[in-house]
């Protein structure tokens, strides 16, 4: 090969890489998801200055009150946090069924649903410190169910017990009440209603949930003594490439935990019955 032929392969080889190239900034630009993965959540967050937070029905901690508003614990501290942040919050709604994946397919930045962390749910996302952990509890129709009959649930009965579906619950209930039937239901405010007029016998839930049931329907609830089936602790979720943005929830958390803010907000919504009366 002479030294002209030479010198004319090395010009197309160059040619050829510089197309490719540009080829391949085309179609990332073309692809917004492809960009937007290429970039953390936190400096996507920080250059627009919105956090996007994906958010399922789950009272107290989160749920629409009678006027609409998106209410609840998890929603005082995301309020807060976008505020100390200097950051814009948008509500993405989501349900139980889809949470996670909506999470990894980059639908918002982080989940709050009153999520209870298990090394099950580690595998698919990341858990932020607990804000707080709670109690198993039931609430039951007072007509269908009667005080000692918790015994008679786990042996099998006729009764109908609700849970929120996808939950840790909704698995524990099923571990233990198993012999009778079991209802998930992704409607919380519905499944109350149920409850109260006899469809569904009981409900099995994370406290608060049941003891506000029972003191705020009183004639018609009453809470069966199940609470050592186990706690739940509670966190925010983050994809799990976000170390960047769990790092800043985390320092957040730290910070008012000690100032005393969040226990404040859960005694307000843990400790009182006064959010029964919010829900739709």
């Amino acid at each position: 090969m002479n030294l002209l032929g030479a010198c004319r392969r090395l010009m197309l080889f160059v040619v050829a890489l510089g197309l490719f190239h540009i080829s391949c900034t085309t179609l990332a630009a073309d692809h917004p998801a492809a960009s937007q993965a290429q970039e953390n959540s936190l400096a996507a967050i920080q250059k627009s200055g919105v956090l996007r937070a994906g958010v399922a029905i789950n009272a107290p901690w989160v749920f629409r009150d009678s006027s609409g508003q998106w209410s609840g614990l998890e929603i005082d501290l995301l309020r807060q946090l976008a505020q100390d942040m200097n950051w814009k919050l948008e509500f993405v709604p989501t349900t139980w069924e889809h949470a996670i994946d909506d999470l990894r397919a980059h639908r918002f930045d982080l989940l709050s649903s009153g999520l209870s962390i298990t090394p099950q749910r580690a595998l698919l996302l990341k858990f932020s410190h607990p804000y707080g952990d709670y109690a198993l509890g039931m609430v039951v129709n007072r007509q269908a169910i009667g005080m000692d009959d918790a015994t008679k649930l786990q042996s099998g009965s006729s009764h109908t017990i609700g849970v929120l579906s996808g939950t840790v619950t909704a698995a524990t209930t099923k571990d233990y009440f198993g012999q009778s039937k079991i209802v998930e239901v992704q409607d919380e405010a519905q499944a109350i209603k149920d409850l109260r007029n006899g469809k569904l016998d009981g409900f099995m839930a994370e406290e608060p949930v049941p003891t506000a049931l029972a003191k705020t329907y009183a004639n018609q609830l009453r809470t069966l003594d199940v609470q050592t089936y186990g706690r739940t602790a509670h966190g925010f979720a983050v994809r799990r490439s976000d170390d960047d943005l769990l790092d800043v929830i985390n320092a957040w958390l730290i910070y008012q935990q000690a100032s005393g803010w969040i226990r404040s907000r859960e005694d307000f919504w843990i400790h009182h019955a006064v959010w029964v009366q919010l829900m739709q």
